[in-house]
Formats: C-alpha cells, sequence, structure tokens
C-alpha cells in the first residue's frame, strides 16, 4: 500500500501502458502499479481484447476499481493517444507494459510532479539483466542521451501535463517508428523543461539477448541518428527565427 500523500496535488494522474496483443509482460507490472495513491487510475490499451485473467489479476492486487482495458489499433503511438483522449487525471505517465517501478520511484515521481508540475518528466533508465556486461553500457548511453543531450525515450517513462501533451498534438500515428523520439523534439522547439525525476524505471534486456546485442544496439543508433538531425535542423531553425524576432525592434528604433 502506498504512502505517498493522498492530499497531494501530483495525485491527480493516470497511468498510460500500451499493451500488445498476447503480451503479458502487464502482469508483473501490476505489483508495481500498487505504489501510487488511490487516485490515479491505470489504462491498459492494446489491439486485442482484455485476456480472461485480467480482472483476477487485478482483483489480487486490490487495483480492480481503477483500472480499464481498452481495444483499439495496433501500434504503441495509436494505443498512448486512445488512452490519452480517455485519461481522466491532471498528469499523464506512459509506461511500457515491461517496465518496473520501485515504491520509492513512484515517490520521487509524485514529490518531482509537486515541484515542478507543468515539466516534462522522465526517469533514468536500468535494464533488468545487468548480469549481461554489455548493457552496462546502454544505460550509460541512456543517461547521455537523456541528460546531456535532452532526448529521453519512451521506455524512460514519460509523465507530463494532459493539456501540455495536447499543445504537442499527441504521439505521431504516422511516424514508422520513434512516436517518442518526435514527442520530446515537439517539446524542446516549444521550449518545454525536460526533467528528470532522479528516480530509475527498469525494463527489460529480453531483446538483445534474443537478437543480439551488437545488432540491435546498432540499429537503434543508427534509427536516432536518421531521425534525430531533421529534427535538430529544425529546432535551429526555430531558435534562429526566435533570436532574429527578438533582436528585431531594436535594429529598427
Amino acid at each position: 500500500m502506498s504512502n505517498v500523500n493522498q492530499g497531494s496535488a501530483a495525485c491527480s494522474i493516470s497511468v498510460i501502458i500500451p499493451v500488445l496483443q498476447e503480451d503479458s509482460s502487464w502482469q508483473e507490472l501490476l505489483a508495481d502499479l500498487r505504489a501510487f495513491p488511490e487516485t490515479a487510475e491505470f489504462l491498459f490499451i492494446s489491439n486485442g481484447l482484455a485476456p480472461p485473467e485480467f480482472q483476477d489479476r487485478l482483483n489480487s492486487y486490490g487495483l480492480n476499481s481503477r483500472s480499464h482495458w481498452h481495444c483499439t489499433d495496433r501500434g504503441r503511438a495509436i494505443q498512448m493517444n486512445y488512452g490519452a483522449n480517455y485519461a481522466q487525471s491532471d498528469h499523464l505517465l506512459f509506461l511500457h507494459a515491461d517496465s518496473r517501478l520501485s515504491n520509492s520511484a513512484v515517490q520521487q515521481l509524485l514529490k518531482t510532479l509537486d515541484s515542478c508540475p507543468e515539466a516534462f518528466l522522465y526517469f533514468n533508465l536500468n535494464f533488468q539483466d545487468q548480469s549481461f556486461l554489455l548493457m552496462r553500457l546502454n544505460s550509460w548511453g541512456v543517461y547521455f542521451r537523456s541528460h546531456v543531450l535532452g532526448v529521453p525515450f519512451g521506455d524512460q517513462g514519460f509523465c507530463l501535463p494532459r493539456t501540455l501533451f495536447c499543445e504537442l498534438k499527441g504521439f505521431n500515428e504516422e511516424a514508422a517508428y520513434g512516436e517518442d523520439h518526435l514527442l520530446v523534439w515537439a517539446a524542446r522547439r516549444q521550449g518545454i523543461r525536460l526533467k528528470c525525476t532522479d528516480a530509475e524505471i527498469e525494463t527489460s534486456a529480453r531483446k538483445y539477448r534474443e537478437q543480439g546485442w551488437l545488432k540491435v544496439t546498432v540499429k537503434h543508433l543508427w534509427l536516432t541518428v536518421r531521425q534525430a538531425v531533421p529534427q535538430l535542423l529544425l529546432l535551429i531553425k526555430d531558435r534562429t527565427w526566435k533570436c532574429c524576432q527578438s533582436k528585431a525592434p531594436s535594429q529598427s528604433s
């Protein structure tokens, strides 16, 4: 049971979890959701109907009254946008189904929301299987990418005001990949503050083990760079234009 302050403004939060049909990783996440305050709601958005065990699993963790399973089309961007449309809370937290959050991480998130309610928040990322030594390199790479380059990814968990999410026009459902990446760039172009909660979220390293660390890492790096370059150019263009606009009155006077 959560020991966070139930009266906190940060407790108004909808947790949106996209679930691929027949993916059972969401079941392990249920135990972690108990750390959220009783005012939080949990929206599972899938391209398939709720599995038979869904209600029983919710009941076993005391989450039944505030959890809902919605069925929509396949695609993470589609599912997350769908969940955002149904969300009732002031803040949205997008979590991957294979994410894991400790009780302290949830409390740190709520604490950060209290102090920075308008920010675009994310977690530090850790991989569950740290015995796979090469995954530590990926964790360091994620830290560098998010803290130094200012580009966190969706597996780090995104938490932002619902009004801000609407201003950013949600996730790009037309993108072939990297809808999370594009949302971050949209936020940066608008000058939105990106802030880490300083807490950790864990994710699975399964695809690295199954498909090969080098193959997956190189593929992700290439796709990221290919998508980031045009977004960076747009950001530079926007900032240059704004800089010129701000100087225009003094030059004409």
